[in-house]
């Protein structure tokens, strides 16, 4: 039985997750929004209420999905679907993650956890799976019952779908059924006093009809389970003198064997009912199994969407809008105050958010001021690039854009002890490994890239890889101070022509079809700038602007002098 709270055609599987996404976390500030999720919130009224208590398996889940990225338009709108029902009826949710992992907690109690070396008693491990099926069948009916009182209020496929498969796989018939083999199957698990009715106690007794044929020298064979029930009846002890009596009364009767008279009898008749329970046992076995897959997915995907609700509610807190994303085609990118909701939660506050349109722009060159937001920009598109991709809200007014399964990025790393070469050989590597990964539709972020060597010899670096993976369509956002290299582009691409000095042995037609072809490696190339005020204020706005060749980094060294004198 399928959950299908992730995917419309299959359950949750971690394939082809994003390349190096260890990069990415790091790089992006991934781990806050993980944190976020993982903070149990809950509504008291109309307020919210943040607990001090965390969910580390809701932090998981959300961790694990986000690392998958969805590949379709369909996929994407399905789980925003899913999601939307979820913000809409929260408690809902929240029952429906808290029964499925009360259900497996408890199976873990009677040993789904155990050590598999060793030998066991196969009898106990008999009782243990019955005890285990009566706790999943129990918490089906608790499933089929929860989502009977809530799905005339949902509204996306994914839940409605949910509810007929539960309906129709653990229908009434066969919830009947499974209760009546439980309670015929009782007397192997309930061997004790059960529970006192009307002041008395009472206790399980088996009875089984088994018919059978007799084999050369009067051996019994042939056996078949004709059927099998539980007796109830009143507690007595065993060993007082009213059961003695009745077991002698008992012996005297016609067809009567008293097997308590004979020892190799009695472990042979124990052997007799242990294959009988595990014959109808292992008839239910795979259902049970079912259900266990079942209850697994079940905690699993209402974790994601339980995580979903505390990341909204963090949002709400610090007073972001959000919005669910729209899937543009592939050459779209646009968006209305974006914020890079990191920062957001980080700072406690509010941040200032960006508007952009940059449909059909394969290269962004982010220039401008240091400490003026072009980082925080270059994040705040990755992270929304990210939550778009596994279904999530974004950060924004309105966001657009197409999707990337093959999502990169590569910002600059502070050098450490782990480093066993230099920055720059660090780089490269990294560089060379997203290149081997490359794929259709693929994206690209770079933060300060090749700025550990020198700017003549970084914006070289710079310009010829670029140029290269733009060549092979690759979608690239960048962030740079190699000022060369972003002036050298900017006039290559036509929007400053600037006469060259003709190289010697150059004839004037050869240096045209030069400036031609390398304006053409450069068509569809947005270039942006970090504001600053005449005054040197920085607004944290990132407008289109040609790049400057200084990036103001005497203010910040002035103001540092200022601020020590």
């Amino acid at each position: 039985m399928n959950v299908g709270l992730l995917y419309d055609y299959k359950e949750w599987t971690p394939v082809k997750p994003y390349f190096d996404w260890g990069s990415m976390t790091t790089d992006l500030g991934l781990d806050t929004l993980f944190w976020a999720a993982r903070q149990d919130s809950v509504l008291n009224g109309s307020r919210v209420v943040y607990s001090e208590h965390e969910d580390s398996y809701v932090g998981f889940a959300v961790k694990r999905v986000m690392c998958v990225p969805l590949k379709t338009k369909e996929e994407v709108q399905y789980r925003q679907e899913i999601l939307k029902d979820a913000l809409a009826h929260e408690a809902f949710v929240g029952k429906l993650y808290r029964l499925a992992s009360k259900v497996l907690e408890d199976w873990d109690k009677l040993g789904r956890k155990r050590n598999n070396t060793g030998i066991r008693d196969t009898k106990a491990e008999l009782i243990t799976d019955l005890q285990v099926f009566r706790v999943l069948v129990s918490g089906m009916e608790q499933v089929k019952e929860l989502l009977s009182k809530n799905v005339k209020e949902m509204h996306s496929r994914g839940f409605r779908e949910l509810y007929d498969r539960v309906t129709k796989e653990f229908s009434e018939d066969v919830q009947n059924q499974l209760e009546k083999i439980l309670m015929d199957l009782s007397f192997y698990t309930d061997v004790t006093i059960h529970q006192p009715k009307r002041n008395l106690f009472y206790s399980y007794s088996p009875r089984i009809q088994m018919e059978c044929g007799l084999e050369d020298g009067l051996k019994i064979g042939s056996l078949k389970l004709e059927s099998m029930e539980t007796i109830e009846k009143p507690y007595s002890n065993p060993y007082g003198i009213k059961a003695k009596l009745q077991g002698q009364v008992n012996s005297l009767a016609p067809g009567v064997i008293a097997l308590y008279k004979d020892q190799a009898m009695r472990e042979d008749a124990a052997q007799l009912e242990y294959e009988a329970v595990n014959y109808v046992y292992s008839c239910c076995s795979n259902v049970a199994a079912s259900f266990g897959r079942f209850f697994d997915q079940l905690r699993f995907q209402t974790a994601f969407y339980l995580g979903a609700i505390n990341i909204k509610y963090q949002l709400q807190r610090h007073k972001t809008e959000y919005c669910f994303p729209e899937v543009g085609d592939q050459e779209s990118l646009s968006f209305t105050d974006l914020k890079e909701v990191v920062m957001t939660m980080k700072q406690k506050g509010n941040t200032i958010g960006n508007d952009g349109t940059l449909d059909g722009e394969m290269l962004v060159i982010v220039t401008g001021a240091n400490q003026g937001g072009k980082s925080t920009f270059l994040r705040s598109i990755g992270i929304a690039q990210v939550m778009m991709q596994c279904g999530l809200m974004v950060p924004a007014k309105r966001y657009q854009s197409g999707l990337y399964p093959n999502f990169f990025t590569h910002f600059t790393r502070r050098e450490d002890s782990a480093m066993n070469s230099g920055r720059l050989d660090e780089e490269l590597r990294r560089m060379d490994q997203i290149v081997s990964n490359l794929g259709e539709n693929s994206l690209l972020l770079l933060n300060e890239s090749f700025a550990t060597t020198t700017e003549k010899e970084g914006s070289a670096i710079a310009y010829d890889i670029l140029r290269a993976l733009k060549e092979e369509g690759v979608r690239i956002l960048t962030v740079t101070h190699l000022l060369s290299f972003a002036q050298r582009v900017y006039e290559e691409a036509g929007s400053q022509p600037k006469e060259k000095t003709k190289l010697e042995g150059q004839t004037k037609s050869t240096e045209d079809e030069i400036k031609s072809e390398a304006r053409a490696s450069w068509s569809n190339v947005a270039f942006l700038s970090a504001q600053r005020l005449s005054d040197g204020t920085r607004t944290f706005k990132i407008l289109p602007h040609a790049p400057e060749m200084t990036s103001f980094g005497l203010e910040l060294y002035d103001e540092v002098l200022s601020s020590n004198t």
